[in-house]
């Protein structure tokens, strides 16, 4: 990662870009391209793109497909080359920063203050860097905990209700252990946790920390708010649980096949598994049984009332290089994809979007397959969500310090303690840390 934040600040030292004045598409009208990525599986850039042509038929949109996998490397190469889409996706925050710091991307200052305003929208304040805004978000998902109704009521188990603290759900996971295999799931796991991601736990423990503002903390250089939150999942992969990180790590084991195909009974993941979840269900790839979602578990009984979550907006963010009738159909494309025209489109589609009025709630749960539950519902639109990567130009070295913390402690091949001391000394010596935050640690 950090040789791609050099590739791109070597790219981005030479001279401006002069604007791009090649508008005019084949019928006269204009041309501008939106990259993407995995348009077989992700449906929101083609169909955005299509709504978008319709409802403005002077512009065509051009789609370029880029590696989901490297998206952020072959992206910022074509950055440093000036040939980046006019219209491009910032996946997460946590390399933010580095596009923001670029000088390559168009300042959207005036759309975020019109969609600021509304209270609908969701995710904004995470793209503000030196004071202005680079990217406007166009999705906005949130981790919740899936349960597979089915398997609990015939475990005998009651359902989430959004009151759990995480000190009930391990002891829903004890119970769990011994009742699915007498109700018929011998083969089953009470839960299952995606540990190849640091976002679990890490999101949770940011998320829910009792220390301060989310900002503050993350940037501190003190990590010991993880601790609780790791020494759960220690315990639970120790006593069989879920399935351990080395097991998940090595047999490249997937949250889809474990909840799925009922696997496990609990699931803790984001929003944007529940559109590919019914569309699972509908074609066979996934077992067909009832299921819902609720809010994350909490760190204590008096915080479920204000339900804390976790989860990066997905933006756009419009190419520096281009100018004229071109830029003007760029920004317009990313005003209205993350308003409630393009969030409607997108509901559609079984995505979240950061645009969510009631009737784009409406839309997103009126999917075949999709639980209609007023719980369910209550997850979604309630949960506070903190971005799982503060920007920051420290971020990526603090992700990256703390992935290895992560690897080290459910691997069980280093001491918890050692490895988040470990972790917080190297990010301390990188200089990085803003003053206002500085811990010392």
């Amino acid at each position: 990662m950090a040789l791609v934040a050099i590739v791109l600040v070597a790219g981005l030292a030479a001279c401006g870009v002069a604007p791009d004045t090649s508008e005019q598409g084949e019928t006269g009208g204009i041309t501008i391209s939106l990259a993407g990525w995995t348009f077989s599986t992700r449906p929101e850039f083609k169909v955005l793109a299509k709504a978008y042509e319709k409802a403005h038929p002077s512009v065509r949109i051009d789609l370029k497909e880029y590696s989901a996998d490297d998206y952020d490397k072959q992206l910022i190469a074509d950055l440093s080359a000036s040939k980046s889409p006019d219209v491009f996706p910032i996946k997460n925050l946590r390399m933010y920063y580095t596009y923001a710091d670029s000088g390559k991307l168009a300042k959207l200052d005036d759309m975020a203050v019109g969609l600021a305003k509304s209270k609908d929208m969701r995710g904004i304040s995470g793209y503000r860097v030196d004071g202005s805004v680079y990217a406007l978000p166009y999705r906005q998902d949130v981790w919740l905990l899936f349960y597979n109704k089915t398997m609990l009521n015939k475990a005998g188990i009651d359902v989430p209700d959004g009151s759990w603290t995480w000190k009930d759900y391990e002891s829903a996971a004890k119970r769990l252990k011994s009742a699915l295999p007498k109700a018929g799931y011998k083969d089953a796991y009470p839960t299952y946790h995606h540990t190849t991601w640091q976002s679990v736990p890490q999101g949770f423990a940011l998320a829910q920390q009792d220390q301060g503002e989310a900002n503050s903390v993350f940037f501190g250089g003190d990590y010991r708010y993880l601790k609780s939150v790791y020494a759960m999942m220690l315990r639970m992969q120790d006593e069989g649980l879920m399935l351990s990180y080395n097991t998940v790590s090595s047999s490249k084991t997937t949250y889809q096949s474990q909840f799925g195909m009922q696997k496990a009974a609990l699931l803790p993941m984001a929003t944007w598994y529940m559109g590919p979840l019914t569309d699972q269900q509908s074609s066979g790839d996934a077992q067909r049984f009832e299921w819902g979602v609720t809010v994350l578990p909490q760190r204590t009984h008096d915080d479920v009332s204000h339900p804390k979550s976790f989860g990066d907006p997905t933006g756009f963010a419009v190419s520096g290089a281009i100018g004229g009738a071109k830029l003007k159909a760029a920004k317009d494309f990313v005003r209205w994809a993350c308003g409630e025209e393009g969030a409607k489109v997108l509901a559609d589609t079984g995505t979240l979007p950061a645009y969510l009025s009631d009737d784009v709630v409406d839309r997103f749960l009126a999917r075949k397959g999709m639980p209609k539950d007023e719980e369910s519902r209550r997850a979604i639109t309630d949960s506070m969500t903190i971005p799982e990567n503060p920007v920051g130009e420290a971020t990526q070295t603090i992700q990256d310090e703390l992935n290895i913390a992560h690897t080290s402690i459910l691997s069980e091949t280093k001491n918890m303690d050692d490895a988040l001391s470990s972790a917080s000394k190297a990010i301390v010596n990188s200089g990085l840390l803003d003053e206002r935050y500085k811990e010392g640690a």
